[in-house]
This record gives C-alpha cells, structure tokens and sequence, in this order.
C-alpha cells in the first residue's frame, strides 16, 4: 500500500493505492493540518511508503511527517522538482524555483499522452504549464484562480460581495452582482486558456479545484483529470527527499 499526498495552498487531497488503483482517498483543508490536526486516514494495514507533492510550507511538512513516524512507522518521501525525469526536461533555469505540483501535473500528463499540451491546474492559483512533443517544458504563467480574483474586489469594493460559485452559462451578462463577477472573473480566465491553447496548438488538458467550473466554459477540447499531481508522485524518476520534523 502506497499513500500519496497533495498538499496544496487550500486542501489536501490524498489517496491510498493497492498496486494502481485507490482504495482510500480523502481531502481536507490545508489549515487543519497546519494547526495540527492530523491527516484523517483510516486504518490502513499494510502501510509501506507515502509520497507528498507540497506547496503548503515546512509546517505541514513536518506535522505530517511527525503523523505517519507515529502511526505508521514510515518515513515521508518529499518530491522535488529536477532538470529531467525521463525524457521530460524542466523549462525553469533554476528547477527548484518551479512549484512542485506544476512538475508533478506535467510529468502525469506527459506520461499518460507523450503529447504537446497546455496543462492548466485551476485552483486558489491559476497555473498554465507548456510542454511539447518531445517532452520539453517551456514553463509557463501564474495568474489570480476565481476565488482571488473575487477577493481582490471584496477588498477593493464597499458594495462588490460574491457569496459562491455558480456553474452556469458565463457568457450572459450578470443580472445581479454574484452574476456579473462570477462571470467575469470565469471569462478572464477562460480568454487566457482558450488564447493559449490557440497559440500553441496543443491538446489541453485542466485539472484542479474549479477544473469543472471552468471546463464547460471552453470552446476548445479539453481533456480533465482529477489527480494529476498525485498522479505524477508515480512517475518513475521522480526525485524525493525526506521530510523532516
């Protein structure tokens, strides 16, 4: 048994496999285990390994590690981001300044379709990561995702307050305020997916927390998976170290 483990800025997802397929899986918010609750596993026997791709910071690092010394006496192998694993190479300069769960989203798909893609991971950040048939990675672009792009009118505005998402038509106008900024911030995003994709004339592949939100608003064909960072943590090649506690 494997667990695998997703920290990123809001949830954490993670899931147990038995070979390839998941038996377990789970998700909560990424502040509860930064105030030190525990992951919320179930009794798994059989325990052998767990992997994590994280962008949640030492703390969440380190109280998981602390959890799974303690529970199920094994150690937290940490991915890490390299110059190359297989045949797919980073596009950064520096590897170690790109956020790991971009890496690990690239190395899944890259793996699942040795295709040039435009990979777009949609959750608090919006992040658009460029790879080509031979398995380059061009890097890529990092804007505000929904729920920011909310926020920075909440703060900016006395009177602009948006309660939730709504997955709808975003192309009517707004008949109310929810509306009108549900659906412009949707659209801003969607123009750059769809312009990106256009230019690079790749497959587009979403995936993340509002990948379903945004997914029906593209007029382009795109492919959705729903755990492509885990899914990378199973790429062979990839590097890990040890988190500490």
């Amino acid at each position: 048994m494997i667990l695998q483990i997703d920290a990123g800025n809001s949830r954490i997802k993670w899931r147990v496999l038995d070979g390839t397929a998941a038996v377990f899986q789970g998700n909560q918010p990424t502040a509860s285990v930064l105030a030190g609750e525990p992951l919320r596993l179930p009794a798994v026997a059989g325990l052998r390994l767990a992997q994590l791709s994280s962008v949640a910071g030492d703390t969440v690092v380190a109280n998981l590690s602390r959890q799974l010394r303690e529970q199920y006496r094994i150690d937290l192998h940490v991915a890490k981001v390299s110059a190359q694993v297989g045949a797919v190479s980073c596009g950064y300069s520096v590897p170690e300044k790109l956020g790991v769960d971009r890496w690990m989203a690239v190395l899944a798909v890259f793996q699942k379709t040795g295709r040039a893609s435009v990979v777009v991971d949609a959750g608090s950040a919006v992040t658009i990561d460029l790879i080509t048939e031979d398995g380059v990675h061009h890097g890529g672009y990092i804007v505000p995702g929904i729920k920011l792009l909310q926020q920075s009118l909440w703060k900016g505005t006395d009177q602009v307050k948006v309660d939730q998402l709504a997955c709808t038509n975003m192309l009517g106008p707004g008949v109310s305020t929810d509306e009108a900024v549900t659906r412009g911030c949707t659209l801003m995003l969607v123009a750059l997916i769809e312009r990106l994709a256009a230019e690079h004339s790749a497959d587009l592949i979403i995936t993340g927390g509002d990948a379903l939100l945004l997914k029906p608003q593209l007029a382009t064909q795109v492919d959705y998976y729903a755990d492509l960072v885990l899914d990378g943590l199973s790429v062979e090649g990839v590097s890990y170290g040890l988190g500490a506690d």
